[in-house]
Protein backbone atom coordinates (compact mmCIF):
# COMPACT_ATOMS: atom_id res chain seq x y z
CA UNK A 1 0.00 0.00 0.00
CA UNK A 2 1.00 3.70 -1.02
CA UNK A 3 0.61 6.16 1.58
CA UNK A 4 -0.02 8.77 -0.83
CA UNK A 5 -3.04 7.02 -1.86
CA UNK A 6 -5.77 7.80 0.98
CA UNK A 7 -8.42 6.20 -0.66
CA UNK A 8 -6.94 2.67 -1.46
CA UNK A 9 -6.10 2.94 2.52
CA UNK A 10 -9.16 3.25 3.50
CA UNK A 11 -10.92 1.00 1.62
CA UNK A 12 -8.39 -1.42 1.97
CA UNK A 13 -8.65 -1.02 5.91
CA UNK A 14 -12.02 -1.34 6.00
CA UNK A 15 -12.18 -4.72 4.57
CA UNK A 16 -9.40 -6.09 6.43
CA UNK A 17 -11.28 -5.04 9.82
CA UNK A 18 -14.32 -6.55 8.11
CA UNK A 19 -12.46 -9.76 7.80
CA UNK A 20 -11.26 -9.87 11.47
CA UNK A 21 -12.19 -12.27 13.67
CA UNK A 22 -13.22 -10.51 17.16
CA UNK A 23 -12.27 -6.97 16.16
CA UNK A 24 -15.08 -5.98 17.26
CA UNK A 25 -14.48 -7.56 20.60
CA UNK A 26 -11.50 -6.09 21.45
CA UNK A 27 -12.59 -2.63 20.76
CA UNK A 28 -15.39 -2.94 23.34
CA UNK A 29 -12.90 -4.54 25.72
CA UNK A 30 -10.55 -1.30 24.95
CA UNK A 31 -13.41 0.89 25.18
CA UNK A 32 -15.25 -0.69 28.12
CA UNK A 33 -11.55 -0.39 30.05
CA UNK A 34 -10.50 3.46 28.85
CA UNK A 35 -13.85 4.92 29.78
CA UNK A 36 -14.69 2.73 32.91
CA UNK A 37 -11.00 3.82 34.13
CA UNK A 38 -12.20 6.99 33.73
CA UNK A 39 -15.61 7.55 34.80
CA UNK A 40 -14.02 5.26 37.83
CA UNK A 41 -11.52 8.50 38.39
CA UNK A 42 -14.23 10.78 38.11
CA UNK A 43 -16.22 8.97 40.71
CA UNK A 44 -13.92 8.53 43.09
CA UNK A 45 -12.27 12.10 42.44
CA UNK A 46 -15.88 13.45 43.39
CA UNK A 47 -16.16 11.43 46.83
CA UNK A 48 -12.81 12.51 47.83
CA UNK A 49 -13.51 16.10 47.36
CA UNK A 50 -16.54 15.64 49.25
CA UNK A 51 -14.58 13.97 52.07
CA UNK A 52 -12.25 16.99 51.76
CA UNK A 53 -14.90 19.75 52.01
CA UNK A 54 -16.35 17.17 55.49
CA UNK A 55 -12.93 17.81 57.32
CA UNK A 56 -11.63 20.85 58.59
CA UNK A 57 -9.88 22.19 61.65
CA UNK A 58 -5.77 21.40 62.60
CA UNK A 59 -6.61 17.90 63.34
CA UNK A 60 -7.68 16.89 59.79
CA UNK A 61 -4.63 18.42 58.60
CA UNK A 62 -2.89 15.22 57.89
CA UNK A 63 -6.26 13.49 56.39
CA UNK A 64 -7.04 16.01 53.89
CA UNK A 65 -3.13 16.18 52.84
CA UNK A 66 -3.40 12.26 52.23
CA UNK A 67 -6.95 12.98 50.57
CA UNK A 68 -5.66 15.93 48.18
CA UNK A 69 -2.67 13.71 47.23
CA UNK A 70 -4.40 10.89 46.48
CA UNK A 71 -7.48 13.24 44.30
CA UNK A 72 -4.13 14.68 42.33
CA UNK A 73 -2.28 11.41 41.55
CA UNK A 74 -5.52 9.98 40.22
CA UNK A 75 -5.46 11.54 36.93
CA UNK A 76 -2.11 10.39 36.57
CA UNK A 77 -2.40 6.98 37.42
CA UNK A 78 -5.52 7.12 34.65
CA UNK A 79 -2.91 8.74 32.38
CA UNK A 80 -0.59 5.89 32.46
CA UNK A 81 -3.08 2.96 32.66
CA UNK A 82 -5.06 4.75 29.45
CA UNK A 83 -0.86 5.14 27.61
CA UNK A 84 -0.79 1.13 27.81
CA UNK A 85 -3.65 0.47 26.42
CA UNK A 86 -3.76 2.81 23.60
CA UNK A 87 -0.41 1.10 22.62
CA UNK A 88 -2.05 -2.47 23.06
CA UNK A 89 -4.74 -1.35 20.94
CA UNK A 90 -2.95 -0.10 18.40
CA UNK A 91 -1.23 -3.50 18.31
CA UNK A 92 -4.28 -4.72 17.99
CA UNK A 93 -5.00 -2.80 14.88
CA UNK A 94 -1.65 -3.20 13.41
CA UNK A 95 -2.03 -7.18 13.81
CA UNK A 96 -5.77 -6.28 11.85
CA UNK A 97 -3.97 -4.50 9.02
CA UNK A 98 -1.67 -6.93 8.24
CA UNK A 99 -4.49 -9.96 8.56
CA UNK A 100 -2.77 -11.35 11.58
CA UNK A 101 -4.32 -13.53 14.43
CA UNK A 102 -5.53 -11.11 17.12
CA UNK A 103 -7.02 -11.52 20.61
CA UNK A 104 -7.82 -9.66 23.48
CA UNK A 105 -4.08 -10.52 24.68
CA UNK A 106 -2.86 -8.15 22.82
CA UNK A 107 -4.08 -5.01 24.25
CA UNK A 108 -1.94 -6.13 27.50
CA UNK A 109 0.67 -5.35 25.20
CA UNK A 110 1.21 -1.59 26.53
CA UNK A 111 2.03 -3.09 30.14
CA UNK A 112 4.57 -5.45 28.80
CA UNK A 113 6.34 -2.28 27.11
CA UNK A 114 5.47 0.38 30.13
CA UNK A 115 9.23 0.86 31.11
CA UNK A 116 9.97 1.86 27.25
CA UNK A 117 6.40 3.90 26.60
CA UNK A 118 7.33 5.74 30.11
CA UNK A 119 10.91 6.63 29.20
CA UNK A 120 9.36 7.83 25.01
CA UNK A 121 6.52 10.00 26.48
CA UNK A 122 9.36 11.80 29.18
CA UNK A 123 11.98 12.02 26.26
CA UNK A 124 8.58 13.56 24.21
CA UNK A 125 7.50 15.96 26.71
CA UNK A 126 10.91 17.36 27.66
CA UNK A 127 11.31 18.09 24.07
CA UNK A 128 7.67 19.75 23.09
CA UNK A 129 8.24 21.45 26.62
CA UNK A 130 11.50 22.81 25.88
CA UNK A 131 10.17 23.61 21.89
CA UNK A 132 6.74 25.59 23.68
CA UNK A 133 8.82 28.13 25.78
CA UNK A 134 11.13 28.98 22.73
CA UNK A 135 8.11 29.31 20.85
CA UNK A 136 6.75 31.68 24.23
CA UNK A 137 10.26 33.42 24.15
CA UNK A 138 10.17 33.80 20.82
CA UNK A 139 6.57 35.03 20.23
CA UNK A 140 6.83 37.68 23.02
CA UNK A 141 10.17 39.05 21.42
CA UNK A 142 8.30 39.48 18.36
CA UNK A 143 5.50 40.73 19.84
CA UNK A 144 7.26 43.92 21.32
CA UNK A 145 9.38 45.08 19.17
CA UNK A 146 6.85 44.88 16.35
CA UNK A 147 3.94 47.31 15.69
CA UNK A 148 1.17 44.98 17.11
CA UNK A 149 2.85 45.87 20.66
CA UNK A 150 2.43 49.03 20.95
CA UNK A 151 -1.03 48.98 21.80
CA UNK A 152 -0.29 46.75 25.16
CA UNK A 153 3.14 49.02 26.30
CA UNK A 154 0.70 51.90 26.02
CA UNK A 155 -1.84 50.42 28.24
CA UNK A 156 1.18 49.01 30.95
CA UNK A 157 3.04 51.79 30.86
CA UNK A 158 0.70 54.32 32.59
CA UNK A 159 0.13 51.47 35.34
CA UNK A 160 3.73 50.81 36.73
CA UNK A 161 4.55 52.98 40.18
CA UNK A 162 8.63 52.95 40.39
CA UNK A 163 8.55 52.17 43.80
CA UNK A 164 12.35 51.15 43.23
CA UNK A 165 14.31 50.43 40.49
CA UNK A 166 14.50 46.87 41.48
CA UNK A 167 10.82 46.12 42.60
CA UNK A 168 8.43 48.08 40.37
CA UNK A 169 4.23 47.72 41.60
CA UNK A 170 2.24 47.45 38.73
CA UNK A 171 -1.77 48.38 40.62
CA UNK A 172 -4.67 46.20 38.68
CA UNK A 173 -8.38 45.64 38.51
CA UNK A 174 -10.21 42.98 37.03
CA UNK A 175 -11.44 45.49 33.96
CA UNK A 176 -7.91 46.55 33.66
CA UNK A 177 -6.69 43.14 33.38
CA UNK A 178 -8.90 42.46 30.52
CA UNK A 179 -8.07 45.44 28.56
CA UNK A 180 -4.72 44.55 29.29
CA UNK A 181 -5.36 41.18 28.09
CA UNK A 182 -7.08 42.37 25.28
CA UNK A 183 -4.52 44.14 23.82
CA UNK A 184 -2.02 40.68 24.27
CA UNK A 185 -4.48 38.58 21.33
CA UNK A 186 -1.67 39.26 18.90
CA UNK A 187 0.60 37.56 20.77
CA UNK A 188 -1.16 34.84 21.16
CA UNK A 189 -1.86 34.14 17.54
CA UNK A 190 1.58 35.10 17.01
CA UNK A 191 2.53 32.43 19.43
CA UNK A 192 0.35 29.69 18.02
CA UNK A 193 2.02 30.77 14.68
CA UNK A 194 5.47 30.03 16.22
CA UNK A 195 4.54 27.08 18.48
CA UNK A 196 3.15 25.49 15.04
CA UNK A 197 6.04 26.21 12.97
CA UNK A 198 8.86 24.83 15.86
CA UNK A 199 6.76 21.60 17.21
CA UNK A 200 4.38 20.56 14.52
CA UNK A 201 7.41 18.70 12.44
CA UNK A 202 9.26 17.41 15.35
CA UNK A 203 5.92 15.86 16.48
CA UNK A 204 5.08 14.07 12.65
CA UNK A 205 8.79 12.88 13.15
CA UNK A 206 7.92 11.09 16.37
CA UNK A 207 4.58 10.07 15.39
CA UNK A 208 5.68 6.30 14.36
CA UNK A 209 7.17 6.07 17.69
CA UNK A 210 4.52 3.68 19.74
CA UNK A 211 4.42 1.64 16.20
CA UNK A 212 8.51 1.07 16.46
CA UNK A 213 7.83 0.05 20.27
CA UNK A 214 5.70 -2.94 19.42
CA UNK A 215 7.59 -3.99 16.32
CA UNK A 216 10.80 -3.58 17.72
CA UNK A 217 10.78 -5.05 21.34
CA UNK A 218 14.22 -4.75 21.91
CA UNK A 219 14.81 -0.98 21.30
CA UNK A 220 14.80 1.84 23.62
CA UNK A 221 13.02 5.01 24.06
CA UNK A 222 15.36 7.08 22.46
CA UNK A 223 16.33 4.43 19.50
CA UNK A 224 12.74 3.77 18.86
CA UNK A 225 12.30 7.68 18.37
CA UNK A 226 15.15 8.03 16.29
CA UNK A 227 13.62 5.12 14.08
CA UNK A 228 10.53 6.87 13.92
CA UNK A 229 12.32 10.38 12.36
CA UNK A 230 14.15 8.20 10.09
CA UNK A 231 11.41 6.53 8.77
CA UNK A 232 9.22 9.53 8.46
CA UNK A 233 11.95 11.27 6.68
CA UNK A 234 9.92 12.79 3.37
CA UNK A 235 6.24 11.13 4.37
CA UNK A 236 5.39 13.76 7.09
CA UNK A 237 3.21 15.94 4.22
CA UNK A 238 1.69 12.73 3.30
CA UNK A 239 0.58 11.73 6.25
CA UNK A 240 -0.57 15.28 6.57
CA UNK A 241 -2.71 14.50 3.82
CA UNK A 242 -4.11 11.47 5.73
CA UNK A 243 -4.91 13.34 8.62
CA UNK A 244 -6.65 16.17 6.93
CA UNK A 245 -8.74 13.32 5.47
CA UNK A 246 -9.96 12.50 8.70
CA UNK A 247 -11.18 15.85 9.53
CA UNK A 248 -14.35 15.19 10.22
CA UNK A 249 -13.22 12.24 12.49
CA UNK A 250 -11.28 14.91 14.46
CA UNK A 251 -14.32 17.42 14.47
CA UNK A 252 -17.03 14.44 15.89
CA UNK A 253 -13.91 13.86 18.77
CA UNK A 254 -13.86 17.44 20.01
CA UNK A 255 -17.51 18.16 19.54
CA UNK A 256 -18.24 15.20 21.39
CA UNK A 257 -15.38 16.46 24.40
CA UNK A 258 -17.38 19.63 24.51
CA UNK A 259 -20.66 17.14 25.57
CA UNK A 260 -18.75 17.23 29.28
CA UNK A 261 -19.40 20.56 29.67
CA UNK A 262 -22.80 20.80 28.47
CA UNK A 263 -24.23 22.71 31.78
CA UNK A 264 -22.05 25.58 30.84
CA UNK A 265 -23.05 25.55 27.35
CA UNK A 266 -26.27 25.44 28.58
CA UNK A 267 -25.64 28.41 31.08
CA UNK A 268 -23.95 30.85 28.37
CA UNK A 269 -27.62 30.22 26.05
CA UNK A 270 -29.74 31.63 29.58
CA UNK A 271 -30.87 27.52 29.90
CA UNK A 272 -30.83 26.35 33.77
CA UNK A 273 -31.90 22.26 34.23
CA UNK A 274 -34.11 21.48 37.02
CA UNK A 275 -31.19 19.43 38.71
CA UNK A 276 -28.70 20.26 41.01
CA UNK A 277 -25.00 21.00 39.68
CA UNK A 278 -23.42 17.66 40.66
CA UNK A 279 -26.47 16.01 38.87
CA UNK A 280 -26.12 17.85 35.70
CA UNK A 281 -22.55 17.41 35.44
CA UNK A 282 -22.76 13.70 36.29
CA UNK A 283 -25.42 13.37 33.35
CA UNK A 284 -23.60 15.37 30.87
CA UNK A 285 -20.35 12.99 31.56
CA UNK A 286 -22.53 10.15 31.28
CA UNK A 287 -23.53 11.26 27.64
CA UNK A 288 -20.40 12.09 26.80
CA UNK A 289 -18.96 8.23 27.81
CA UNK A 290 -21.77 6.83 25.66
CA UNK A 291 -20.88 8.78 22.23
CA UNK A 292 -17.45 8.20 23.18
CA UNK A 293 -18.32 4.23 23.37
CA UNK A 294 -19.56 4.95 20.08
CA UNK A 295 -17.05 6.70 18.59
CA UNK A 296 -14.58 4.36 19.27
CA UNK A 297 -16.75 1.53 18.34
CA UNK A 298 -18.01 2.85 14.56
CA UNK A 299 -15.37 5.37 14.33
CA UNK A 300 -11.64 4.85 15.45
CA UNK A 301 -11.29 1.22 14.61
CA UNK A 302 -11.29 2.09 11.11
CA UNK A 303 -8.90 4.85 11.72
CA UNK A 304 -6.37 3.15 13.06
CA UNK A 305 -5.86 0.30 11.07
CA UNK A 306 -5.64 2.75 8.16
CA UNK A 307 -2.77 4.13 9.92
CA UNK A 308 -1.66 0.68 10.82
CA UNK A 309 -1.63 0.06 6.94
CA UNK A 310 0.13 3.58 6.51
CA UNK A 311 2.99 2.68 9.01
CA UNK A 312 3.71 -0.45 6.92
CA UNK A 313 4.27 1.36 4.32
CA UNK A 314 6.85 3.33 5.00
CA UNK A 315 8.95 1.42 7.42
CA UNK A 316 11.51 -0.79 6.20
CA UNK A 317 11.58 -3.80 5.06
CA UNK A 318 12.54 -6.48 8.02
CA UNK A 319 14.63 -9.63 6.70
CA UNK A 320 12.61 -12.76 6.29
CA UNK A 321 15.05 -14.35 9.46
CA UNK A 322 14.68 -11.47 11.68
CA UNK A 323 11.78 -13.40 13.74
CA UNK A 324 8.37 -12.23 14.47
CA UNK A 325 7.67 -8.90 14.30
CA UNK A 326 4.72 -8.82 17.38
CA UNK A 327 5.28 -12.28 18.89
CA UNK A 328 4.19 -15.82 18.29
CA UNK A 329 0.47 -15.20 17.05
CA UNK A 330 -1.09 -18.51 19.53
CA UNK A 331 0.50 -16.01 22.15
CA UNK A 332 -1.35 -12.77 21.34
Amino acid sequence: MDIRNTRALKTFAAERLGNARDSGKIVLIYSGLVLGLAALTTVIRYVLGLQIDQTSGLSSMGTRSVLSALRTMLPLVQSLAVMCLDVGYLAAMLRVARGQYVSPQTLRLGFDRFWTLLRCSVIQGLIYGGLFFASVYAASMIFVVSPLGQPFMEALTPLVTETSVLSPEILLDQAVAMELLSTMLPMFVILAVVACVLILPISYWFRMANYVIIDKPGLGAFAALMESRKMMRGSCLKLLKLDISYWWYFAALFGISMVSDGEAWLALLGVELPISGDAAYFLFYALYLALQLAAYYFLRSRVEVTYALAYDSIRPEEKKDNGVILGNIFDM
